[in-house]
């Protein structure tokens, strides 16, 4: 009798679960072995690992670009839909169901724009953000 070598969808290696989560795992190995959370930074600090780090400075300042335009383009997208929702059908309810819709489409088309505007597909941009966090932690303690 052959022997049954059938595996369910979920029961791939653990290295495909880790890559298909790695985002996860990487800030998860930031928090580990920290007991206090680190303290917020301003716009100055910000400013400071820009201006000391040669590779990753102006990544990360093309990262912060990109959030900024995502956010606004969010903003603007969600209240056009609720204002263009409101004017036909005078209904609250569907007009703060058209901004939170408008808002998520106009998010995620915003920040695709900016990845492309601004080259951020070039490079991981969650690494750049781990790197500005190990800075941070090493500049504070």
């Amino acid at each position: 009798m052959a022997e049954d070598r059938y595996k369910p969808w979920w029961a791939i290696d653990k290295a495909a679960w880790r890559e298909a989560f790695e985002p996860f795992f990487k800030f998860k190995s930031i928090s580990d072995h920290r007991d206090t959370p680190l303290p917020p930074w301003s716009e100055a600090d910000v400013q400071e690992f820009i201006d000391s780090d040669p590779v990753y400075g102006p990544r990360l300042k093309q990262v912060r670009q990109g959030a900024t335009i995502a956010n606004y383009g969010a903003l603007v997208g969600g209240l056009a839909t609720a204002g263009v929702a409101f004017r036909y059908s005078k209904n609250i309810p569907g007009a703060l169901g058209a901004f939170l819709g408008g808002t998520a489409m106009s998010w995620a088309v915003a920040e695709e724009g900016a990845n492309f505007a601004l080259g951020l597909y070039k490079f991981n941009c969650m690494d750049v953000n781990l790197k500005f966090l190990d800075w941070w932690e090493r500049k504070q303690g």
